[in-house]
């Protein structure tokens, strides 16, 4: 056979063997061995590698693999082909993984990189970084790994390698399954990896992720899409007649029907799983399965069926030698006994359990020692290899070459003796450690009795808190009533300041009063600001707080945030940062003013008091789920801090003793509460924590859900329907205002007037009926609480007329109340919409247009 023949059987046996069944993969082990004799150098190491990845494939011949490999390194090394090298390196990190000695694989696998790295062969890059990925993941350094496998997928795009991508894409799905948070992109790159092996045509692989898609959906409780990737799996491995598979794909099946309470078709999905098993004579398969028809026939209440079932199981697990899945099984039945009331069966499977839980860790620390000594013959192998290939290298040192050898090993000999006696003593330390375990079971019988008894006081416990919890109600009670009266009291004045103050500015006042007016103004909105807080406050104790559910941008949230509080950052020379996580979904479902509110109210606490140093601001995900989401945002500073026995009260309403102990985190204590109030509405959590003279961090955790672009589309709608200031459509309309106070009358009368709006003043109702019957008007502003008649009764008479257009005219309902009653009364008594004081221009000006435009009654 010529040069050019060899290198024809090579590429056909290297494009054949991953896809090889037992027989084949000897048959080709046989031709491999024979053409290894007359093949070339470089021919001969891709053989070897060959044979070397072919035993990889199989857990009973790893030492072949690894022998296969060390001679394909040494004969690459001798010749200088980095490619054969890279690849014998490879191979050899693929058994030390195998072995779970991941730091070995970890080394072997960085020198393989190395290597294509100098030769620039990037598809042996892209393997070599998808395998150092693996090897973090499996040492549960799940971000680095993240890092890896994200280089080696666009390394492996960019080469369109298909097959490669779908080894990556299955990895970063195994990642964010371990992470227990990412499961929304752990789905999403199954799915890629399946429609890729779907197109290469690997039904094997495409069947095992359909079900690991299947498992993910079932642990997300999403059974209808489990259901699915589980058919999906049964249908190819019934197409490659793969039995063990087909029956795990039906037994899963069954796990679905069983958690949806299908009764008649989890028995049939049990009974074919089982049927199979029996078949390919699984013990562990078995009994799991019989396990589980006995939890559907106890589910559906059929107790002497469920306990015949649960006899088979166990007594097929009783008959065998324990296996690592045994204890699971035992511990199951145990509790299911518990639950039925069969107390000595119970007691029987579970001492059975903890029997063969003690085989299983036994069994694995004789395996964990005998990895140990593998693991230094692999050293010492590897060792052996390194100094032959010295000795061939430098013939002229032989002899002290050699003589160094014996005494190394003589070295691995007594470092073998101490790593066993290491070993043996941490074996017998385990079993002392298994005994304890047993007389901590047994204390926990105990400890049972003692929570009963504790459980006992805490229900008298109970009584009195409720009785206590009726007195503080009623407390609360008085308390609100007092809140809306005096924010009542203060709401008309305010809407007088603040009208008065916005049409001062607008005339074009001197410029050394201009400032003045400023800061009128702002003080003005502080005061809006504590009104409101009341108010909200209030709503939040009667329970009357609404939260819209609408598409909104998280990050314009937080833009505006930055935005809004970076110059106060800047005057007090503090550095504000916010650092957004781009894993973050770009629209979620949920109230974007509530989160604006959260947010406010812990920079600007965060601002004022911290003198020096900086605020940060992060926003990350915390757990993405298929459909949900929940935000984790920290608020940090470097400010005075707050000491720790009191952090505990800052977020409790009113709590204040005479000492402050709220100083520096809000001048009237509100702010706090009603972020704590509205978090915990929203299903959410507040965590904080300070440290007197460092600062206080806060963490937010949020829940929202994802929405679909239809969604987005309407809120787009919405948000810039909102945006509209111009109100130049207003000139010409007729408006009666009826108002009793007169400075009132003056502020709200100039600024529609300004407009072009033809305006007419009444001072209580009765005036406004009688001007209502001489002329039309497009809308009426009404006062709720006027002398001689109230806006109530004269907005009931408006519609009690027989004119169409009389009847019909948009009222909107002016209060300066503070009850939450007042805007469904308002309702109630026909008016189409409610403005409470103190309103700026803008609020007032947009529910007129609104009114006007749609010109109905709600």
């Amino acid at each position: 056979m010529n040069v050019l023949q060899h290198k024809i059987v090579i590429v056909f046996f290297l494009s054949m063997y991953t896809f090889c069944n037992t027989s084949s993969a000897n048959q080709l082990i046989d031709s491999l061995e024979t053409v290894l004799r007359k093949s070339s150098k470089e021919e001969k190491v891709d053989i070897l590698n060959t044979l070397s990845g072919i035993y990889v494939l199989n857990k009973k011949t790893v030492e072949k693999a690894r022998n296969y490999a060390l001679e394909a390194e040494k004969l690459a090394r001798g010749f200088v082909y980095n490619k054969g090298l890279a690849n014998a390196i490879d191979n050899q990190g693929y058994v030390y993984q195998f072995k779970q000695d991941y730091t070995n694989a970890h080394e072997r696998f960085i020198a393989a990189l190395k290597l294509r790295t100098a030769e620039q062969d990037k598809t042996g890059e892209a393997a070599s970084k998808n395998n150092i990925g693996r090897i973090f993941y499996l040492q549960e350094d799940y971000k680095t790994a993240e890092k890896q496998l994200e280089e080696a997928l666009n390394l492996r795009k960019e080469l369109g390698d298909k097959k490669g991508q779908a080894e990556t894409y299955q990895n970063l799905g195994d990642i964010f399954i371990a992470e227990k948070r990412y499961y929304r992109y752990a789905d999403e790159n199954y799915t890629n990896a399946l429609e890729l092996q779907l197109q290469l045509g690997d039904m094997e692989k495409a069947a095992k992720i359909s079900s690991q898609i299947g498992d993910l959906n079932f642990d997300m409780k999403h059974f209808d899409n489990a259901e699915v990737s589980y058919e999906h799996a049964l249908g190819i491995n019934r197409d490659r007649n793969d039995q063990a598979n087909i029956a795990k794909n039906y037994n899963s099946l069954g796990n679905v029907n069983l958690a949806q309470s299908y009764t008649e078709e989890a028995v049939e999905n049990y009974k074919n799983a089982l049927s199979l098993r029996q078949q390919l004579k699984d013990t562990l398969g078995q009994a799991e399965t019989l396990k589980n028809l006995g939890l559907t026939y106890l589910d559906a209440k059929k107790k002497r069926v469920a306990i015949d079932y649960f006899k088979q199981s166990s007594d097929l697990l009783f008959a065998f030698p324990a296996k690592k899945g045994t204890p699971t099984i035992l511990k199951e039945i145990a509790d299911a006994y518990k639950s039925m009331g069969e107390t000595d069966l119970a007691l029987e499977n579970l001492t059975a359990y903890a029997q063969h839980r003690e085989q299983v860790l036994n069994q694995e620390k004789i395996n964990a020692s005998i990895d140990l000594q593998t693991k230094y013959e692999s050293q010492f192998q590897a060792n052996e290899l390194k100094t032959q290939n010295e000795v061939l290298q430098k013939e002229k040192r032989t002899n002290r070459l050699i003589r160094s050898f014996l005494l190394a090993i003589l070295g691995l000999i007594g470092i073998l003796a101490l790593v066993l006696f290491n070993s043996n003593r941490r074996k017998k330390k385990a079993n002392e450690l298994l005994t304890a375990k047993n007389n901590e079971i047994e204390n926990k019988n105990l400890e049972i009795q003692d929570k009963n008894n504790e459980l006992d006081g805490l229900n008298r416990k109970l009584v009195n808190e409720m009785a206590e919890r009726e007195s503080i109600e009623q407390s609360s009670f008085a308390r609100d009533r007092f809140l809306a009266t005096m924010s009542h009291e203060m709401r008309t004045p305010m809407n007088i300041i603040s009208g008065l103050t916005h049409l001062l500015l607008n005339e074009n006042p001197r410029p050394d009063q201009v400032e003045h007016l400023r800061t009128l103004q702002f003080s003005a909105n502080n005061l809006v600001v504590f009104i409101n807080d009341v108010l909200d406050f209030s709503k939040i104790e009667a329970g009357k707080l609404s939260f819209d559910n609408i598409a909104f941008e998280s990050k314009n949230v937080f833009g505006e945030i930055k935005e809004r509080f970076s110059l106060a950052a800047k005057d007090k020379k503090l550095d504000f940062e916010i650092d957004y996580d781009e894993k973050l979904p770009l629209k979620l479902l949920g109230d974007p003013t509530r989160l604006n509110q959260v947010m406010t109210n812990l920079v600007s606490n965060a601002i004022k008091y911290t003198d020096k140093g900086s605020i940060k601001l992060d926003v990350s995900v915390h757990e993405l789920f298929k459909d949900d989401i929940t935000l984790l945002v920290s608020v940090e500073d470097t400010g005075r801090g707050i000491e720790q026995e009191k952090l505990d009260e800052m977020f409790k309403k009113f709590s204040r003793s005479s000492e402050d102990i709220f100083e520096g985190y809000g001048g009237s204590g509100l702010g706090l509460a009603i972020t704590k109030r509205l978090v915990d509405l929203q299903n959410g959590k507040i965590e904080a924590k300070s440290t007197i003279g460092k600062g206080t961090s806060f963490k937010v955790y949020l829940p929202y859900k994802l929405v679909d672009k239809s969604k987005i589309e309407v809120a787009k709608v919405t948000k810039e329907e909102k945006k509209s200031t111009n109100y130049t459509h207003l000139e010409g309309h007729k408006i009666l205002l009826v108002e009793d106070n007169k400075i009132n009358q003056l502020v709200v009368a100039k600024m529609l007037k300004k407009l072009g709006v033809l305006v007419t003043t009444a001072n209580n109702g009765q005036e406004a009926l009688e001007a209502f019957n001489e002329n039309y008007f497009d809308l009426v502003l009404m006062d709720i609480q006027m002398p001689i008649m109230d806006g109530y009764r004269a907005t009931a008479e408006i519609r009690k007329s027989i004119d169409t257009r009389k009847r019909d005219v948009p009222i909107i309902a002016l209060t300066a109340s503070a009850f939450l009653t007042e805007k469904e009364k308002a309702k109630l008594f026909g008016m189409n919409d409610h403005v409470g004081k103190p309103f700026g221009p803008d609020d007032l000006l947009g529910k007129i247009s609104h009114c006007l435009t749609t010109a109905k009654i709600e």
